[in-house]
């Protein structure tokens, strides 16, 4: 069938192949030419590993994109970055320019695949801006470069790649799998997936909450995942234990760089009082969670 429609239409087909080309140069170009930076986190792992989890309500990161911009996804970087850069902080590090890479799964079903079951997925690479101080510039810079990376033809050639087992010899699926897995690919993966937004039950006892674990793979010692299940977004931590002891400090750098976001989107949301030149008393205050503290955020680990 696709190679009627090629026949049919050769000049769309010279131009898809066209596309397709130069969205594996792209990616070529950013392991190759534009690696990933050398950091702590990117060394050779271990067998041991240390999780933590964390959860948010999917209303608070709702609010951050409604008064800020973005897609929740958008903001969900704009996290990660936030809490990585508190925690390259906490080592003594500098992240003055430095500028993380993170790995995200996208969803690649077009319009052929309404109505077919199972998932098509494929990762692009975008850029976690941890040196930008200020949580609303890092959302927006987070916004725009995913807006470049949707504009850009790389989720096509990762597409290509993930697709070169239908007819590509072993050594080109391991030249692809040695790209993917490299170092200088990308510094961490972090993945997002939306779930269902209604309760489910398993013998009349409710699922309570979605715990998302993700992989650690190649020379890379965290991996963050985000999962949304009935109104909260839980998200799994998992490190390598050798070079990640300090997971914990991570997961407070996590919840204080929500915080942050939210207390700035509420600062967005609210109208100054242009006579006193003051905010409102709602404008100040942070938000408050279930036990009082200044984000409504619940944690664990195992």
């Amino acid at each position: 069938m696709r190679l009627a429609g090629a026949l049919a239409r050769p000049e769309k087909a010279l131009a898809d192949a066209r596309d397709v080309l130069e969205g594996i140069a792209e990616i070529a170009v950013q392991g190759v030419a534009q690696p990933a930076p050398d950091t702590p986190l990117n060394i050779e792992i271990g067998p041991h590993r240390s999780v933590m989890f964390e959860s948010a309500s999917l209303a608070e990161l709702k609010e951050i994109k409604d008064a800020l911009g973005g897609t929740v996804n958008d903001v969900v970087l704009a996290v990660v970055a936030g809490a990585l850069g508190r925690f390259f902080h906490s080592r003594g590090l500098r992240t003055e320019g430095l500028e993380l890479r993170a790995c995200v799964p996208i969803s690649i079903r077009g319009r052929e695949d309404t109505g077919t079951l199972g998932n098509r997925l494929t990762q692009v690479t975008t850029p976690l801006p941890i040196y930008v101080a200020d949580p609303v510039q890092r959302l927006r810079r987070v916004r725009r470069s995913m807006g470049d990376v949707k504009e850009s033809k790389q989720a096509l050639g990762a597409r290509t790649i993930s697709e070169l087992q239908d007819f590509a010899p072993p050594t080109i699926l391991a030249q692809a799998s040695r790209l993917n897995f490299s170092s200088r690919f990308y510094n961490v993966l972090v993945t997002n997936v939306p779930g269902p937004q209604m309760p489910l039950y398993v013998l009349g006892r409710e699922l309570r909450a979605i715990y998302p674990v993700a992989f650690l793979a190649g020379d890379r010692a965290l991996a963050i995942a985000a999962m949304s299940y009935n109104g909260r977004v839980d998200f799994g931590l998992i490190a390598d234990l050798d070079a990640v002891p300090d997971l914990d400090v991570l997961a407070r750098a996590h919840r204080d760089s929500l915080a942050e976001l939210v207390t700035a989107a509420r600062e967005a949301a609210t109208p100054t009082t242009k006579a006193t030149g003051r905010s409102s008393a709602k404008r100040r205050a942070p938000a408050a969670g279930r036990n009082g503290r200044s984000a409504t955020l619940e944690s664990g680990r195992v």
